[in-house]
């Protein structure tokens, strides 16, 4: 049960970061501001992206491959939806269709990015020794 409360906790973690690197990627979305580099600063939240879950996985839930499907069917079914559309509704109508498109255009970098991360986590964590 202590196992099944740690990965939910790692998933709703992994969703905030996403709310919140959707939210910068939005605001830096704009013809006045950084528009050119947007492909450095995606591929830059998702490099941060897969470290942050290498080392939430790495610290909290360990060497279990079971980890992988408790952390990310709740992650993409429960918390993303829930907290993206937080997000959208707290947001005025510009940002909130910004927030919706850029969801759409970059899920699948991020969704190899968690996994790359919560797998390498698992292959390099020792495994503990009880006893």
């Amino acid at each position: 049960m202590k196992y099944l409360v740690k990965s939910q906790v790692v998933s709703i973690l992994m969703a905030f970061f996403w709310m919140i690197c959707l939210a910068v990627l939005a605001f830096l979305d704009q013809p006045s501001r950084a528009l050119q580099y947007i492909n450095v600063f995606v591929y830059g939240f998702a490099i941060l992206f897969a470290v942050i879950g290498f080392l939430l996985t790495k610290y909290f839930l360990g060497r279990n491959w079971f980890a992988v499907p408790l952390v990310l069917i709740p992650y993409f079914l429960l918390y993303q939806p829930v907290f993206q559309r937080s997000l959208v509704s707290i947001a005025n109508d510009r940002y909130g269709g910004m927030i919706k498109f850029l969801a759409q255009s970059i899920g699948a970098t991020y969704l190899l990015a968690a996994i790359f991360g919560l797998g390498l986590a698992i292959l390099f964590t020792r495994p503990q020794i009880k006893g």
